[in-house]
């Protein structure tokens, strides 16, 4: 027996406009004009022989006939996608949690501004950031990988390099031209931004045989401050072009020398045992692309930088 059935495009403005309760939306969602909608609802209501919106000066509101009609157009919608995946093969991914650890540094001054991209390129990965000093342990903890500094060789984990980094000052080009400092040893005590531990300072003042003569007495702050305070001329930070490669190719820090610990990197970490996931797979490419990115970005701040100076001392 046929089936009298309204036109099938004039059903789905309908759910749509019904599901979102606005012509805009459901146009944005469709693909069509706002005009379109509204035509094909008043050939549904014609067709029905009754209102199924009444207009507010708000938008517009399901009538007590349309909101009972919506709920089972959405039902029926929802059943005939099923089946077509079901026949298609083409279902939809579920949706993988991944838990990420990372240091509240990086995670503030590099990846936040970042994931964005990577969420927008891997809808079905449901990321949960966990922003912590807190070395993770895979054993107890939660988190499904993590972002590590250092030398590696940490045991228990899987760590694969991102990349090494170099370590120096940082200071804004305001404060270099109010000091005039040019080397090393005129750096002031009182200037050098320290973190809870002092020994990547010393590890980098050694780097610089100065180690002797100057030592930091600036206040103790935690890296993601480290850098804003940098920014706003309060002294040198130490950090690497990863997380200074914002302030460094927008100009706000520079490094004042050449000199740099470079026996740190970046890694990604998880669990021995565990093996990768699809979503990890993912958000490694992704972070190692981004990262890449970044030295890119700096690279060519830095090479800006000295052919500039050249032209001036030319």
């Amino acid at each position: 027996m046929a089936r009298n059935l309204p036109p099938l495009n004039a059903l789905k403005a309908f759910e749509a406009a019904a599901r979102h309760e606005s012509f805009t939306a459901a146009a944005r969602e469709l693909n069509v004009t706002h005009a379109a909608i509204s035509r094909h609802i008043r050939e549904l209501e014609g067709w029905l022989g009754g209102k199924l919106f009444v207009r507010t000066g708000r938008g517009v509101e399901l009538t007590e006939r349309g909101r009972g009609y919506a709920s089972e157009l959405t039902r029926g919608f929802d059943v005939i996608a099923q089946a077509t995946e079901s026949v298609s093969g083409r279902r939809r991914r579920r949706r993988q949690k991944l838990a990420v650890s990372v240091e509240p540094s990086l995670a503030a001054l590099w990846l936040v501004p970042r994931l964005g991209r990577f969420t927008a390129a891997n809808p079905d990965v449901d990321l949960v950031l966990d922003s912590t000093s807190r070395l993770v342990d895979f054993a107890r903890d939660e988190a499904d990988v993590g972002i590590r500094y250092g030398r590696g060789g940490w045991p228990g984990v899987t760590a694969d390099l991102l990349t090494g980094t170099h370590l120096t000052p940082v200071a804004s080009p305001a404060l270099l031209e109010t000091k005039r400092i040019r080397t090393p040893a005129e750096l002031p005590p009182g200037l050098l931004l320290q973190e809870e531990s002092r020994r990547y300072w010393d590890e980098w003042l050694t780097a610089a045989r100065v180690a002797d003569r100057v030592s930091p007495e600036g206040p103790t702050l935690g890296l993601h401050l480290t850098i804003p305070a940098a920014e706003a001329c309060q002294g040198f930070a130490l950090a690497d072009e990863v997380i200074a490669g914002d302030a460094l190719v927008g100009g706000r820090l520079v490094r004042p020398f050449g000199i740099a610990v470079e026996s740190y990197g970046y890694f990604l970490v998880r669990g021995a045992e565990r093996k990768e996931t699809r979503a990890m797979a993912a958000f490694h490419a992704w972070v190692a692309a981004e990262i890449a990115d970044t030295l890119e970005a700096v690279a060519k701040t830095n090479a800006l930088s000295v052919a500039s100076g050249k032209r001036r001392t030319g």
